[in-house]
């Protein structure tokens, strides 16, 4: 894993802006299939592990926007709009606007 995060590392402080990227970085977590079995109670993996409850539907996963920093997002099967790839893939393409948003909305600020 230490080869795999270095070289993510590598090629995210080549761009503007992240520079100091590994200064802000103060926790690692690795998470595999069998961490979410011990952790989550999910069966190799998976999002629904042996069940599909009311829990885990779409409107009660999480949104893409950290609560607790601004410029934190998350995208995938664990957030709105839910699992499958089609949902994953919105998610995403919403995701990226929402970002693209963001950034341009800045700039503007900024002038």
């Amino acid at each position: 894993m230490g080869k795999i995060r270095d070289d993510v590392l590598t090629r995210l402080v080549a761009l503007e802006r992240l520079e100091d990227l590994q200064s802000h970085i103060v926790d690692k977590v690795v998470n595999t299939p069998g961490s979410y079995a011990d952790f989550y109670n999910v069966a190799a993996g998976s999002p629904f592990a042996l069940s599909h409850g009311f829990e885990q539907l779409s409107l009660t996963r999480p949104g893409h926007r950290s609560n607790d920093a601004d410029n934190v997002f998350f995208v995938g099967a664990s957030t709105r709009p839910g699992n499958g790839v089609p949902l994953v893939l919105i998610g995403a393409k919403q995701l990226a606007k929402n970002v693209l948003q963001k950034i341009n909305n800045t700039v503007q600020d900024r002038r």
